[in-house]
């Protein structure tokens, strides 16, 4: 088992995927909270006001956001490339990936009725196009 889990821990689309979990309960753990902080329960949603479900879903992304960029600057692709200049590129591999996953979803819930069968297709295609433009370009190594 030990061997298992360090040749796993070696491979860096495992390291990318344990980050991609880890980053889902940080950004959501954080939008819970502020949910939380302004008195809202975490399950009932349906009387909270547009200003708090803004400020609660964009302190989990930026949080979210950062917290992906340092683990997979760090432990992921172990880069040590310029912080700010991988940063930005890192925001723009993000932005194409969210508007894929945008497309997508419009596209695939169009013509399949179930929500968690093309939601599970647009999250592997979506991982898939992250950690390619992460690994190629964002944390690319120069040789």
């Amino acid at each position: 088992m030990e061997k298992l889990i360090k040749k796993l821990s070696e491979d860096k689309r495992v390291r990318f995927l344990f980050v991609g979990c880890l980053n889902t309960a940080v950004g959501t753990g954080v939008t819970f909270i502020v949910y939380l902080l302004f008195g809202y329960p975490l399950f009932d949603r349906s009387d909270i006001p547009f200003n708090v479900k803004l400020v609660a879903t964009l302190s989990g992304q930026v949080v979210g956001m950062l917290h992906s960029f340092i683990w997979n600057k760090f432990f992921t692709f172990k880069s040590d490339g310029k912080a700010g200049k991988e940063f930005l590129k890192f925001i723009l591999i993000s932005a194409v990936q969210y508007a894929f996953n945008y497309f997508l979803t419009l596209l695939l819930s169009s013509f399949i009725p179930v929500v968690w069968i093309y939601t599970v297709i647009v999250t592997a295609i979506c991982t898939v196009i992250s950690y390619l433009g992460h690994n190629f370009f964002s944390f690319r190594k120069k040789d």
